[in-house]
């Protein structure tokens, strides 16, 4: 004799729709539903599809290249040709202030100086570091406000 709960089991599986090709599941407890529902019907989990980056609008994706600025910004990253590449322009003139000041602070001779320098080319190294991760996470923009996107980010 079958116990309540495989009269239970065979009741639910009995009653449930087959999918279609209009019907989603809802990720909390299952139950299909229409393509067109923003809520489940059964528990009310909201279940409507959120935009991801994968879907960024081709206005917000900028055109320059990903392998240029990454290149641009490791070989000559504390000079700071990748911002002028990029169109960042006050933030290379800035990035190649900030290394010559710190050179020719180097080159003075002047222990004091010399210091300075050390911590203007040291500063200036941890900015590049944090620059280069920014464009291999997909965060960087150009200097339009548009993402400079890695291959595959879109």
């Amino acid at each position: 004799m079958k116990s309540m709960d495989d009269l239970n089991e065979n009741k639910s599986m009995t009653s449930a729709p087959a999918p279609s090709a209009n019907t989603k599941f809802c990720a909390m407890c299952g139950h299909s539903m229409s393509l067109q529902a923003q809520d489940c019907p059964s528990c009310g989990h909201p279940c409507s599809v959120v935009p991801s980056k994968h879907s960024l609008p081709s206005d917000m994706v900028s055109e320059k290249k990903f392998g240029t600025a990454v290149a641009l910004c490791g070989v000559f990253g504390i000079l700071g040709i990748h911002h002028f590449y990029l169109g960042n322009i006050l933030h290379g003139i800035a990035d190649f202030l900030l290394c010559v000041v710190g050179l020719t602070c180097l080159g003075s001779g002047d222990p004091s100086l010399v210091l300075m320098g050390l911590l203007l080319l040291c500063i200036d190294c941890i900015h590049t570091f944090w620059v280069m991760v920014r464009l291999f996470t997909g965060n960087t923009r150009d200097g339009h406000g548009k993402l400079v996107v890695y291959p595959g980010q879109v």
